[in-house]
């Protein structure tokens, strides 16, 4: 059964576009593609939501964490900056892409759908990094995590896929979505970027395993 996208502009003749766009590369052979207004979205259950600042922020977003609604935000020209704050708030409420201005392109479009409908996420490493910097706040112990796990949580935070984690620590594609699905386990969170602001927030390890000092070392040693 075909995976369900739901768009949803504040100009429906933009929906209408994109719409067209995906419909005529021949995406709607996988995705089952639908335009709604405002009122009308969360009925529509869609697997990802495409949308952009003031839709997202009329429809009460959290809503679609029900659905495990995968939202990709357009972000566009006429909205310069977007506060950290806010886009937690989205990011907590189910937000798992941002596609910039200057990487607004069908191709990244296609791209960004294609990896948020796998289970990924959309981000830039510089945007990802911002919004980590933003959250670092408190530092606990991180007694409960091994290893292992520590390598991979601190790769995820400097931006890496699943692809590359695999590569750098020579795991296997079976067991690194073993190792996300225990982590999310014990977090409590649902997906990969939740999991790199949650520890951020509450773990003390480094930005980078090869440049800890050496006290921090030992309590890596620890973890196991």
């Amino acid at each position: 059964m075909p995976s369900k996208i739901t768009i949803c502009f504040c100009n429906n003749l933009f929906s209408e576009g994109i719409k067209r766009l995906l419909e005529d590369d021949g995406m709607g052979i996988n995705y089952r593609i639908t335009i709604s207004n405002q009122k009308e979205a969360l009925n529509t259950k869609p697997n990802i939501l495409i949308t952009d600042f003031h839709t997202l922020s009329a429809i009460s977003p959290g809503a679609f964490l029900k659905h495990k609604t995968g939202i990709l935000l357009l972000w566009t020209g006429c909205l310069p900056k977007l506060k950290e704050e806010r886009l937690l708030k989205f990011i907590s409420q189910g937000l798992v892409g941002i596609l910039l201005p200057e990487e607004t392109t069908f191709p990244n479009l296609k791209r960004a759908i294609e990896r948020i409908a796998s289970g990924e996420l959309w981000f830039t490493r510089k945007k990802l990094k911002d919004i980590i910097f933003y959250t670092k706040q408190a530092r606990v112990e991180v007694s409960q995590l091994t290893k292992r796990e520590i390598e991979i949580v601190t790769l995820i935070c400097n931006g890496y896929r699943n692809k590359e984690i695999i590569k750098s620590l020579s795991l296997t594609d079976h067991s690194i979505k073993k190792y996300l699905t225990l982590l999310y386990k014990k977090t409590g969170v649902t997906d990969r970027l939740q999991l790199a602001l949650y520890a951020i927030k509450h773990w003390s390890f480094p930005a980078n395993l090869h440049e800890a000092d050496n006290e921090q070392k030992e309590k890596i040693d620890k973890a196991r």
